[in-house]
């Protein structure tokens, strides 16, 4: 008895750290030369680079002053500007509008 659990919980743990293991992770974007406008109120702030590993922002700084991750795609974002955030600032909560 005491093999049998020992085997399931021994099973169950390479299953779930199988499932952890990272597959096939998307190179990093990174955006230069980019104006960010941080959502706060500050000032615009031009000739930056924004690097995005995955689905989150990884590092943020003056263009030359950040460090862009060996094979990362390299966007010259010249004249454009980024709001990081921008998508999650106006989001529709789910309503049970049955109940009026």
């Amino acid at each position: 008895m005491k093999r049998s659990v020992l085997l399931l919980l021994s099973a169950l743990s390479i299953a779930v750290f199988a499932q952890t293991k990272p597959q096939n992770q998307a190179k990093p974007v990174v955006f230069t030369r980019v104006t960010v406008i941080d959502g706060t109120g500050a000032r615009a702030q031009p000739d930056m680079t924004v690097v995005v590993t995955g689905n989150r922002i990884s590092a943020i700084g003056k263009t030359g002053r950040v460090v862009i991750p060996e094979g990362a795609q390299i966007i010259d974002a010249t004249g454009k500007f980024l709001i990081p955030g921008l998508w999650d600032m106006h989001v529709h909560g789910f309503e049970d509008r049955s109940r009026s």
